[in-house]
């Protein structure tokens, strides 16, 4: 069951929401009939346009050349998804193939039933930020949604069948008529609903899901567990981008994972050799991340990460677990920014940066870490003063940099370097 939650309004999100439901039932059916997959995976490329973006992605997984094929480059991400011991096909769904659409195996669920509503101030602010096109704005909105673009998988008892005739709801590719049939009498309401300055949960009052039948099948289910999911860009000590970088991310009682960060190519303006502190980071705002679902908050991820190799690149494997200690660079990350006082949240988000008030040890040529911050800044946030103070201009900064990761090449760094 696939949701989505973007702007065009109900009818395009229910083609949305279809799209991506159907490709991760191509993920799940691709080692038994990759054909299926395949062809599935080209019919969602062509109704969404898929060009050079979505190209690029499938050839840094697989490491295919520039020139390939669509359908080569998607027989090959399908297969590098599908872990090799997953063994589904079709007779493993509710309807067992039955329906050449899909129907009773996979679905689109379009935006009818969010995990999360934003109060009314944030939705006026984020209608504000599409209006004048506030990239920064926009970001923090398509983040905060997060838990509301999901594909639901759902398990059910071994050998359970439904009957398509009985099937509430339309395949993936139908409309939404179907789907309005089953909500709730006060569906709109529940799903509409903003409240003057505080988020609606679905986990804590269970009545922001407008379809009942919908509503009826997951709300026991451990499968429907929001997951907070974290996106954090790596750098070096400067501040330079790290496309690709090899990384370990722990989560407090957790097990650690290990992960790559997205890249491209680079050729960033602003990290040439010699470039001064004050100077753009540069590289592709999309290069250099890694992004981790978080089970529990408040928590810290440990992070630890080094430069990639002149041969780590598109394709290549992911570092070991077993070798914790093999990492350039360390650090403790905190996931859950306080709100309230605008002390403290400045200076959790000046940790993350790399600006530590309070590091473990003292790092003497750092200085004052907010006098360095405001040092480093100061060229691109002509406001700032350079004084120690965490003044208006000086957290506003703060946000900004830390929640679009837009960050200036740096005079010195209190990161960890284990090597």
């Amino acid at each position: 069951m696939g949701s989505a939650t973007q702007n065009p309004g109900d009818d395009y999100n229910k083609a949305l929401s279809g799209h991506r439901a159907t490709a991760v039932y191509g993920v799940l059916i691709a080692n038994q009939e990759i054909s299926t997959s395949v062809s599935l995976w080209q019919k969602i490329a062509s109704a969404e346009n898929w060009g050079v973006n979505q190209q690029q992605v499938m050839q840094q997984a697989t490491g295919l050349p520039d020139g390939t094929p669509m359908a080569s480059l998607i027989t090959n991400y399908l297969q590098k998804l599908c872990p090799s011991d997953l063994n589904l096909g079709k007779k493993d769904f509710l309807a067992q193939g039955a329906d050449p659409d899909g129907k009773g195996d996979y679905q689109g669920c379009s935006r009818f039933n969010p995990l999360v509503l934003f109060s009314d101030t944030d939705e006026q602010r984020f209608k504000t930020a599409l209006q004048q096109q506030d990239k920064g704005v926009l970001q923090e909105r398509n983040d905060k949604n997060a838990p509301n673009r999901r594909v639901m998988v759902l398990m059910f008892k071994k050998g359970t069948q439904v009957d398509l005739a009985k099937w509430p709801c339309p395949s993936a590719s139908g409309d939404k008529s179907g789907c309005l049939k089953r909500f709730w009498s006060d569906g709109q309401a529940r799903r509409g609903t903003h409240l003057p300055d505080e988020e609606r949960r679905f986990a804590k009052t269970q009545d922001t899901f407008a379809c009942r039948f919908y509503q009826r099948l997951v709300t026991n289910s451990p499968c429907e567990q929001p997951l907070t999911i974290v996106k954090i860009r790596l750098f070096d000590p400067q501040a330079r981008p790290l496309p690709f970088a090899p990384c370990l991310i722990t989560e407090t009682g957790r097990a650690s994972q290990p992960a790559r960060a997205t890249g491209a190519p680079p050729s960033p303006l602003g990290t040439t050799p010699g470039s001064p502190p004050g100077s753009p980071c540069g590289g592709n705002e999309e290069d250099a991340v890694v992004t981790f679902r978080v089970f529990n908050l408040p928590t810290t991820l440990n992070i630890k990460w080094s430069r990639p190799k002149a041969q780590e690149g598109p394709g290549a494997p992911l570092p070991s677990a077993d070798d914790p200690d093999d990492f350039e660079y360390e650090m403790d990350v905190a996931v859950d920014i306080p709100q309230g006082d605008p002390t403290q949240p400045a200076q959790i988000r000046l940790k993350n940066l790399g600006y530590d008030v309070n590091p473990p040890i003292p790092v003497p040529w750092l200085g004052d870490p907010i006098e360095a911050f405001q040092s480093d800044y100061k060229r691109q946030c002509s406001d700032i003063v350079v004084d120690g103070t965490l003044n208006t201009p000086t957290t506003d900064a703060i946000t900004t940099r830390h929640d679009t990761t837009n960050t200036v090449l740096r005079g010195g760094s209190d990161i960890a370097e284990k090597r």
